[in-house]
């Protein structure tokens, strides 16, 4: 069995001690120990790790790399900054199960990846993944979403009790196969059309077989506090374990709102509650351009969406709900403004140079009206846009992220510089987003040292998924271990330049095998399929 040894490095184990001057020895795809510089250790393989830090793989929580994964298994973007482990079906959608109109979805967003859907279930997912081989290893959840796509299709209904039980069941089976919990995603159709009760009927389901509960909450703007409370809510009732993801407050008359929103997670954990979240360490989110839309505009999916937007009666409507304040929805072009929503993602003819553009400014150069532009940007591109969304503060973001409870996770997707998913812009995070809170807000802005930069990376995403032997550095463990250089780690991805690896990331090693060498990527795919074992009985 080949034995490597790490020499020299400063060692941030993940737990949240202070570095140390360690030597890191490896076999096969475990970590065997840790010494002391003076204690000799020989090995078939020695790594210098001199003036570099070294620390356990991270653990990104909060992915969208379904299908990524499946187009490009390098997952160059996350393994170049470090990530050796990705947590997909997130935001209420998963790659499985597939049933009706869940299968007719993805194979839609499927098509410009150039990915064939040719599974059913999340057994038959993960098992494509695992002969495909891919790069960092992969976990999943099931999507509250997707099985109401399963079971009730596109459409505003409440689900009645014989659905419900049909929901639990897929739910159920899911777990049984691997996934690691429910994900909800609140603000997209027909998520969005969940009760409270159903999503705690679901969340039972998922806790009764030692699943995570994690949620993209109903609102991030206006309604954040009483989207927080549902959420805690939901975790108090189904006695569940629940992340909310990616934390923050929306739109520049909400900022400072999570102040409240923190001080309403610690009562809740002080009451016994499993809650914690993550958060990116960027003051843009990015989401479908349609997510603007009040959720009645979304009923009976893509079709019927875009046949209200042609029918001019409907657009004036829609229209009318941008210019007040509601409880229905978050009221994203009333709170951020039409010159802070971006544009991405366009594929219709002359509309690619309207990319990376907000509304506000292609409207005023095709002499046209926001609102009317966005509309015909969203026909024109079959409701295929994706947009970059201005609208969170720094402060806040620091806020967060500080607080001891948060981890980091992307929000992103395993993208590449080159071949399809090169096609258009993406949100840097893709690429940068652990490289950069070690750059900015741990080196230069102080926010935490290094040691617990690396701890909200790596031990706290791995144990609230449920990874028992990865996030920390320690005998017995997974071997993803990263190496990067203090001095050099930097994000480099850009809003206007986004496909751009990071620098500063020297070696990761997953699962024993070196897959990153001297920042390059050695082709190694020798990231695992990893299955939530449940707890039955």
């Amino acid at each position: 069995m080949d034995s490597i040894l790490i020499k020299g490095g400063m060692v941030a184990d993940g737990s949240g001690a202070p570095s140390a001057e360690l030597n890191v020895a490896i076999k096969g795809s475990r970590i065997s120990g840790l010494f002391k510089p003076s204690e000799a250790s020989k090995a078939s393989m020695v790594i210098d790790a001199t003036g570099m830090m070294v620390c356990p793989g991270f653990v990104d929580i909060h992915t969208h790399s379904d299908l990524y994964l499946l187009q490009n298994p390098l997952a160059e973007s996350k393994i170049r900054q470090g990530v050796t482990t990705e947590l997909v079906g997130n935001c209420g959608g998963s790659a499985a199960p597939l049933i009706g109109a869940a299968r007719e979805v993805l194979v839609d967003s499927a098509r410009d990846l150039e990915v064939k859907i040719d599974w059913s279930s999340i057994d038959e997912y993960l098992l494509r993944l695992y002969n495909l081989r891919t790069s960092v290893n992969v976990a999943t959840l099931v999507g509250a979403e997707t099985l109401r796509l399963c079971v009730l299709g596109t459409k505003d209904v409440k689900a009645d009790p014989e659905s419900l039980r049909k929901m639990n069941g897929l739910l159920t089976e899911s777990m049984l196969q691997g996934a690691f919990g429910l994900s909800s995603g609140l603000i997209y159709a027909p998520g969005c059309y969940a009760s409270t009760e159903e999503l705690i009927s679901l969340a039972s389901t998922s806790a009764s077989l030692g699943g995570i509960y994690t949620s993209h909450i109903r609102g991030e703007g206006g309604t954040l506090v009483r989207a927080v409370a549902e959420a805690i809510r939901i975790g108090r009732e189904a006695r569940t374990t629940v992340e909310i993801s990616h934390h923050k407050a929306c739109g520049k008359p909400n900022w400072g709102m999570v102040n409240e929103t923190l001080k309403m997670i610690e009562r809740a954990r002080a009451e016994g509650i499993d809650v914690g979240f993550d958060v990116y360490p960027y003051t843009a989110s990015n989401t479908s351009l349609d997510s603007i839309l009040p959720p009645w505009a979304r009923d009976g999916g893509k079709e019927a969406i875009l046949g209200r937007l042609r029918n001019p009666d409907e657009r004036r409507r829609i229209a009318e709900t941008f210019s007040t304040r509601s409880d229905e929805f978050e009221n994203t072009v009333m709170e951020d403004g039409w010159e802070n929503i971006v544009v991405q993602g366009l594929s219709h003819g002359s509309n690619r140079r309207f990319e990376n553009r907000s509304v506000a400014d292609i409207a005023k150069e095709l002499g046209k009206d926001p609102t009317e532009t966005a509309f015909d940007l969203m026909i024109e591109d079959g409701l295929n846009v994706s947009a970059i969304f201005h609208e969170i503060s720094e402060d806040d973001v620091m806020t967060v992220m500080r607080h001891p409870l948060a981890c980091i996770g992307s929000d992103g997707m395993s993208e590449s510089a080159y071949g399809p998913l090169s096609k258009s812009a993406t949100h840097p995070r893709s690429y940068g987003t652990f490289p950069r809170v070690l750059r900015r807000y741990s080196i230069e802005k102080g926010l935490f040292p290094l040691h617990e930069a690396i701890m909200k990376m790596t031990s706290i995403p791995a144990k609230r998924i449920g990874l028992l032997d990865r996030g920390i550095l320690a005998k017995g463990m997974a071997a993803d271990v990263v190496i990067f250089d203090p001095l050099k780690v930097r994000d480099m991805a850009t809003f206007e330049d986004s496909h751009r690896y990071p620098e500063g990331i020297v070696s990761v090693l997953v699962n024993g095998a070196v897959t990153i060498e001297n920042g390059q990527h050695t082709k190694e795919r020798a990231g695992l399929v990893l299955r939530h074992t449940p707890r039955v009985g």
